[in-house]
């Protein structure tokens, strides 16, 4: 018997129609870069007294399904991943078609198909949810994303749909990127971000035998930092004062409106919305080294009356419905 390369691997992912039913063609095929989607076998080793000096034996006391997974930012992989996070997504145009994904109380399911070398080792993962979604970039590089999940059920030596193959749209890299915060695009200059989506995740494991019996997902926050290149006092003024040209301590809370977004044409583009974010930290410290200050800029997005304008992800690509 011969091994089995390590980069020989897809995951499938399809949205499921209701929660119960797997679903058993895929919307996307995906690459990673990392991480994975696997059964948690729980064993419990249970101590009590005996005439022994061994351990005492372990039992299985049930299994969860979940893990994070990590590949580039594409304009229709994130558009699906989004949706799945935030919970609800609108579709216009006729070609190139926007998707905006937008929060809501019940995300859909997902089914899953974790395939090693076409058929060495397929796994099916039904049920699944996306608590968290991080979406971050830097200098240099392409966007990334990490994709959390949490799912009911495991069928093992499970069949792969095969299709569709994976996509071919080119990873958005961080030339393509545009930081407009405070209603100005050109005023700070930020050199990497990264925003988090996360829904707070609750299993529940019931009486319905090995598998969890619900994945409820609880209170959402948004929160991210940047890194900007450190010019004037403006912004660290801002977050003790509560303006960028305050002299004393003040307990008004610092925000300004952020928009992220990466765009390499009209139909391929991704951008993260938030009508106002909460100023949470500005890191500023000496560097004996000689390089140029950086400020750490931590926020969170606020809440706002109409939940689609605290936080939406759009994305432009030629994908038609999700």
């Amino acid at each position: 018997m011969a091994g089995h390369s390590g980069q020989f691997y897809i995951l499938g992912i399809g949205r499921q129609t209701v929660k119960g039913t797997p679903q058993t063609t895929n919307k996307f095929r995906m690459r990673l870069t990392g991480g994975a989607v696997v059964p948690d076998v729980q064993v419990l080793d249970l101590p009590e007294t005996d005439s022994s000096i061994q351990r005492s034996r372990a039992v299985k006391g049930g299994q969860l399904l979940g893990g994070a997974i990590e590949g580039f930012i594409r304009s229709d992989e994130i558009s699906f991943l989004a949706y799945g996070a935030l919970g609800a997504s609108a579709v216009t145009g006729a070609g190139p078609y926007t998707h905006t994904a937008t929060a809501a109380a019940a995300p859909p399911y997902f089914t899953l198909y974790s395939v090693y070398d076409s058929t060495a080792l397929v796994d099916q993962y039904i049920d699944c949810r996306i608590p968290e979604l991080t979406i971050r970039g830097g200098g240099g590089q392409a966007l990334g994303y990490s994709a959390g999940f949490q799912g009911m059920t495991t069928v093992h030596g499970a069949t792969d749909p095969g299709t569709p193959v994976p996509s071919a749209v080119e990873p958005l890299v961080y030339p393509n990127v545009t930081v407009t915060l405070a209603g100005s695009a050109v005023a700070d200059i930020v050199e990497s971000f990264e925003v988090t989506s996360s829904k707070n995740v609750a299993v529940v494991q019931g009486d319905t035998g090995v598998a969890p019996s619900a994945v409820e997902l609880g209170r959402w926050s948004v929160t991210g930092t940047m890194t900007i290149l450190f010019e004037t006092d403006a912004k660290w003024r801002l977050w003790t004062t509560g303006s960028t040209s305050g002299t004393t301590a003040s307990t008004s809370l610092s925000t300004e409106a952020l928009t992220i977004t990466a765009t390499r044409s009209a139909s391929d583009e991704v951008s993260m919305v938030m009508t106002l974010v909460e100023l949470r930290q500005i890191g500023l410290t000496p560097d004996p080294s000689g390089e140029p200050l950086r400020m750490t800029y931590a926020f969170s997005a606020q809440p706002q009356a109409t939940i689609a304008n605290t936080f939406s992800v759009v994305s432009k690509n030629n994908i038609s419905t999700l």
